[in-house]
């Protein structure tokens, strides 16, 4: 099993165990940032010939929707002040419990707003045999779940939660 964070979190798998199988030999994770991380190894290991029989992508980062200049005030309100822009981000994640926290880093940033999903590379990766399943939460407010959950039915299982957040919790207990 192989789990990838997402920006600015660390030892957070525990938020999805409810979700999916986490563990397995075969079985890639990614939340976030780290769904595009879990991605771009099962490419890698699918084209070496290694086996992935599972893909759980968790509120997979999402961008190409946005236009160039939300992509540039996200860098621009990073580099001005790094510890509120991460404060502001973690509140529209749903503010979790702060043993997931790790402070991100600008390039990791730059790499989850302009990372673009390719039509091709997900083919290949369901040629494969590789079962793709994306979770998704209706009150997302860092990603537009519905965009995402558009883009990815074509490739795989689209699981849409009406009221959770981005980290796929309940914000109203």
């Amino acid at each position: 099993m192989h789990f990838f964070s997402g920006f600015c979190f660390q030892g957070e798998e525990e938020l999805f165990s409810s979700f999916a199988t986490l563990e397995g030999r075969y079985i890639l994770n990614g939340f976030s940032y780290g769904a595009i991380l879990a991605f771009q190894h099962a490419l890698h290991s699918l084209k070496t010939n290694q086996r992935i029989q599972t893909l759980n992508l968790f509120s997979p980062a999402f961008f190409q929707d946005r236009k160039e200049s939300f992509l540039r005030m996200q860098i621009l309100g990073f580099k001005k002040d790094t510890q509120s822009y991460i404060q502001n981000f973690l509140a529209l994640c749903g503010n979790p419990n702060q043993k997931y926290f790790k402070r991100g880093a600008l390039q990791e940033l730059e790499e989850l707003l302009y990372f673009q999903w390719k039509q091709e590379e997900l083919e290949f990766v369901i040629s494969k045999g590789v079962e793709l399943n994306i979770y998704l939460g209706g009150e997302d407010q860092i990603i537009d779940p519905q965009k995402v959950a558009d883009f990815f039915a074509p490739y795989g299982v689209v699981y849409l939660y009406k009221n959770l957040n981005h980290c796929l919790q309940c914000d109203h207990l």
